[in-house]
Order: structure tokens, then sequence, then C-alpha cells
């Protein structure tokens, strides 16, 4: 069964690091004091995984959104999560891999990893400016106007925070959270057993107050990495162009979609022009303006304990300048699909036999985007 081989797995991993630290230390031929700490570095990053995922997942019935699997693999832990879109029904499939968490060998700390097909996450989460172009251009321009104007000029520039600052910020503080349930659930911390009677009860009730804090991270950065994962891919599969980021205005906060993530949304042009406007000056004369409105689609993921729904809108943005931050003048949610409903969709493309693995229970992530691009292609009418 999956679960035999799972454990098959697992077990050869751990022997296998068991074996070099012994022969390391015990075989006079073999002897190597890098290879046995190297390998007892292994071993403690897969125990540590272990302890966080057991200590995430014992509270099951309060803090586990049901959407959520966690796996351990080789000193690192998938985070996986079953993916709905909004007013498109699919069939139940597996969850889908959205990144991982790998346990470092030299400081014990989780770091965020993401697969290499997904470059737009990548480098949001280490704030590159590359990755928003619109940004880049705006931090230029408050360089130079930091320089003939003064830091009050450009604090009211830089006001709204970029996407790839507000990314790196959400997976900083999923890092922290996983490390303090690391050191609490019994793996790398220390422990003052001094009251037999009370230290136990006080020791899980720090372990929950720490799940509660890295359930809270998790969903948010489950949430991100599906929109700028799948949601990013099945755009440019769809549109045929790059994703823009930091287009749409900034955060959306809807009354409809309450637990939206707060990020904002990944979008892509339908349409551009250029808007002229009469605008009367302090001394009286008026001058003609150019603007360029856009509009477009733009994807976000409502994210809670129920569920994790990629959604989508209608924004309306405009622009003064080049070097400007696009302010969005109106946003609409997308109510219902146009074109095909689910059912003809789901067997609209021929179905591809799929290499799956005994070793572990969730899909790859461009298997679901092919599930996204449907969704985009129903929602556009494509």
């Amino acid at each position: 069964s999956d679960a035999e081989n799972d454990m098959t797995s697992e077990s050869h991993h751990l022997k296998r690091n068991a074996d070099k630290l012994l022969s390391s230390i015990q075989n006079p031929f073999q002897l190597s004091m890098s290879d046995a700490l190297l390998a007892a570095t292994v071993l403690c990053a897969e125990r540590r995984c272990h302890a966080v995922v057991d200590a995430l997942n014992r509270t099951k019935a309060s803090h586990l959104p049901p959407w959520i699997h966690l796996e351990v693999e080789c000193g690192s832990i998938t985070v996986a999560g079953r993916i709905s879109y909004q007013h498109f029904s699919l069939k139940t499939r597996p969850p889908t891999v959205l990144f991982r968490l790998a346990c470092d060998s030299r400081t014990g700390r989780f770091l965020p990893t993401f697969h290499r097909s997904i470059s737009i996450l990548r480098r949001l989460a280490c704030n590159d400016p590359s990755t928003s172009d619109i940004q880049f251009v705006s931090n230029v321009a408050m360089a130079s106007a930091r320089q003939a104007k003064g830091n009050m000029f450009t604090k009211k520039l830089g006001e709204r925070k970029s996407t790839g600052r507000l990314v790196r910020d959400a997976f900083d503080a999923l890092s922290r959270s996983m490390d303090t349930l690391g050191r609490k659930c019994g793996v790398g911390g220390l422990w003052n057993e001094s009251d037999v009677l009370r230290s136990k009860s006080l020791r899980e009730k720090s372990v929950e107050q720490s799940v509660d804090q890295t359930w809270a991270s998790l969903i948010t950065c489950s949430g991100i990495a599906a929109v700028f994962g799948v949601a990013g891919i099945a755009l440019k599969v769809s549109s045929g162009v790059d994703p823009v980021i930091d287009m749409s205005g900034g955060v959306i906060f809807d009354e409809a979609n309450a637990d939206l993530i707060r990020v904002p949304p990944l979008s892509v042009p339908l349409s551009q022009k250029i808007v002229e406007k009469r605008v009367k000056e302090g001394d009286g004369e008026t001058k003609t303006k150019s603007e360029l409105q856009s509009e477009l689609f733009a994807v976000s993921a409502k994210a809670n304990t129920e569920t994790l729904e990629l959604v989508c809108f209608d924004v309306l943005t405009t622009m003064k300048s080049a070097s400007s931050v696009p302010m969005r003048m109106k946003y609409a949610s997308i109510k219902q699909l146009e074109g095909k409903e689910s059912a003809e969709l789901d067997a609209a493309r021929p179905a591809k036999r799929v290499k799956t693995s005994s070793e572990s229970k969730c899909q790859h992530i461009l298997t679901e985007v092919e599930h996204a691009t449907q969704w985009i292609d129903a929602v556009l009418g494509l």
C-alpha cells in the first residue's frame, strides 16, 4: 500500500544515514568526523521535521484546515493544499505541492523553497527588485525625489508596500513560527522539569500557542503560493503574456471576500488606452494631461480555515506618468463564468497519463496548472 511504501522510503533514508554515522566512527577504514557530523545533522533535521508535523497534526480537530496536507520528505516539510476555484467545480483531486520548508543543516532553521517553474514566487520571496518593473521604476523616482525634496516627500510616495516586501515578510514570519515550534516541541530546546505535576501541561500549552501562530502563517503563505505559483503559470498559458506585479493598485479589500490575502493580486492587462484630461492649475491656466487607463484581469486568493479558493476581479487603474504607481479607480468581482460549463471543461482536453509516485500523496504543481488554466479560460470566455 501507499502507507507501507512511505514508511519503507522513510526507513531507508534514516537507515542509510544511521549506517553512515556508525561506519564513520567505528570502521577504521572509513573514519571521518565530517561524514559523521553530516549524517548526524541529517538525522536531527529529519527528527525535527517529524516533531513539528506531529505537533501541528496533534490538534487537528481545532486547528488544522482540511485543505492543507503536510508531509516529511528527507529533511524537509512539504506543504500541499487542495485548491478550489470561484464558481467552478472540479472533481476531487490530490493536494498540490505549493512549497517546501527545508531544515537548514547549519542553523536548524526552516527555510522556504520553491519549484523552479514558479520563478515569480521565488524572486518575490527574496524581494528581488527586478520582479516588479513598476516598483523598480517607482524606487528610482523616489531616490531622485529624495535628493531633490527630502525625506518627507518620499515618505508620501512610498506609503504603500510593494508585493515583494509583503511576500518576503509573510514567509519570514512563517520561518520564525516554525523555528519557535521546533524548539518547543522537543527538538533543539531544553525544558526545566522542576515541577513534575505542572511542567507537562505548561509545555503542551506553550506548544499549542505556537501551533496557532504557525497555522495562521501557513494559511497566508499557502494562499500566496497558490496565486503567484499556480495562477501565475496559468495566466501566462491562457493570455500568452507574462503576468504583471503591482499593477492592480495595491491590496484589494472586498466585503464579499473578507478572507482575501493581504497581498496585491496578480494581473494581466486586457486593454489599455490614453485618456486626456483638462486640469485647471492654481494660476488659472488650463492644461491638458494624459493618463494611461488599464483594464486588468486580476487573480487573488481567499484563504481561511475552511477553503483555499482562487478568485478573480475586473480592475480599472490609471497611471499619471511612467514612474508613478498605478491607482485603482474601481474593481468588480466576476460573479459568473462565461462560455462553457465546468462539466464540459473537465472533459474538454484529452486525459494524460500522469507519472505517479508511491512515495507521496500529493500532485505536482504543473498538474494543477491545467485546471487553473481551464478556469481562467472559462472566466474570459476563451
